[in-house]
């Protein structure tokens, strides 16, 4: 029986993993079962074998024989293809300088494939995040106008329970199919930043809240600035300035809310947050390690004590909501392309996640809004173009 043409198809970095290239093959698996097309990007002479091994691993582990393993060939034949890459990008290696180095790497040509007009609507890897900053970069460009780019990454909300000062009725939160969340950026791209990059990363996140949610016409994302407190007088010299520019500048995208602290990032007070890359990776950093932390203290506080069935299946349900491997990888955004980047840990379910996240922003047209927002506010970016921060924020 013919299988279903793929709808998009999206560029994997097969060597990006720490369990490369096996959790890539295994993922490209699962991608066409799931009607995924994917473009397998690496050495062939290892990936032919490795992709024959996990069909049979596959049809193992769930017990196909017959039509049943003949259906899952015919997915993986017509769905996945290798593309062969001769070069890979270790993760000791000095970023900028291999991939100028090496334009075969597994990682550039996958880039080069999602570049405007390549086969594949967007690439992913869970390779060097340094080459992968670099690459996304010097492979795609920037949008007319964008500063620099940002890492975004998506914070799960808790929504219901006690209400929020900053939540404003059901307009809230991107969505996600593990369920509504936070968009905050810079999650590690720029260490240091200036207030023109904050409110280019506030334009680019309300884009990226509103193609996540599937927003209906007039409602916008709100985005808020993360800070140390809400009063006004909070922050640094970066927020403030920030927060003065936002407010000032009313926007046609979103709707500005003011400052939020870190632990309402948990909560609905807004759709979009923006902060420095230094900052973001340290937040993102606590956070995921307090989301793994809680199944163990909560095990260890009821050792000996076991849950009745439904209880176990609630903490099972949050669980999954918390777990990394269920939200993907986290878009490079201000680059002319879509780039996402996973976790080096990451499991072959999180590159799946990927891999759907890259066709949901081509259904989106996600470049094609990006380039609109960024035109609609060119007087907010030439007013925080003329904004300089004190010594000890500066570049």
């Amino acid at each position: 029986m013919p299988t279903a043409e793929p709808e998009h198809r999206v560029a994997l970095d097969a060597h990006g993993s720490d369990g490369r290239p096996g959790v890539e093959v295994a993922a490209a698996i699962l991608a066409a079962e799931a009607a995924l097309g994917v473009d397998l990007v690496g050495d062939r002479s290892r990936l032919e074998p490795a992709l024959r091994e996990a069909l049979d691993a596959r049809a193992r582990a769930a017990k196909l024989d017959g039509p049943a393993r003949e259906a899952l060939e015919a997915a993986v034949a017509e769905r996945v293809a290798i593309v062969h890459a001769s070069q890979e990008i270790a993760m000791d290696e000095s970023p900028a300088r291999a991939v100028r180095a090496k334009p075969e790497a597994s990682l550039c040509v996958a880039i080069a494939r999602a570049r405007g007009g390549g086969p594949c609507v967007g690439a992913v890897s869970a390779g060097n995040s340094g080459a992968l900053l670099a690459a996304g970069t010097m492979g795609l460009g920037r949008y007319a106008g964008v500063d620099r780019p940002a890492i975004l990454t998506a914070i799960p909300q808790v929504t219901h329970g006690a209400k929020d000062e900053g939540s404003r009725g059901d307009s809230r939160a991107s969505s996600t199919a593990a369920g509504p969340s936070t968009l905050l950026l810079d999650a590690g791209a720029n260490v240091r930043c200036r207030p023109l990059n904050l409110v280019q990363f506030a334009v680019l996140g309300a884009v990226h809240a509103s193609a996540r949610a599937g927003r209906e016409a007039g409602a916008r994302p709100r985005v808020a600035v993360l800070a140390n407190g809400t009063e006004a007088g909070k922050g640094t010299e970066l927020t403030r300035t920030t927060h003065d520019l936002l407010s000032a500048h009313s926007s046609p995208s979103f709707e500005f809310v003011g400052y939020v602290e870190p632990a309402q990032l948990f909560g609905p007070a807004c759709d979009v947050a923006v902060t420095d890359g230094w900052t973001g990776n340290i937040t993102l950093k606590v956070a995921e390690a307090a989301m793994a932390a809680w199944p163990q203290l909560l095990r260890e506080a009821l050792r000996g004590n076991p849950l009745p069935a439904p209880a176990r299946s609630a903490l099972a349900a949050v669980r999954g909501r918390v777990d990394p491997n269920a939200h993907g990888g986290a878009p490079l955004v201000g680059v002319d392309g879509t780039l996402i980047i996973c976790h080096g840990a990451s499991e072959p379910r999180a590159l799946v996640h990927a891999v759907n996240l890259a066709g949901r922003y081509a259904r989106a047209k996600i470049g094609e809004a990006s380039r609109e927002a960024l035109a609609a506010h060119r007087e907010l970016f030439a007013a925080a173009s003329s904004q300089r921060l004190g010594r000890s924020q500066r570049q």
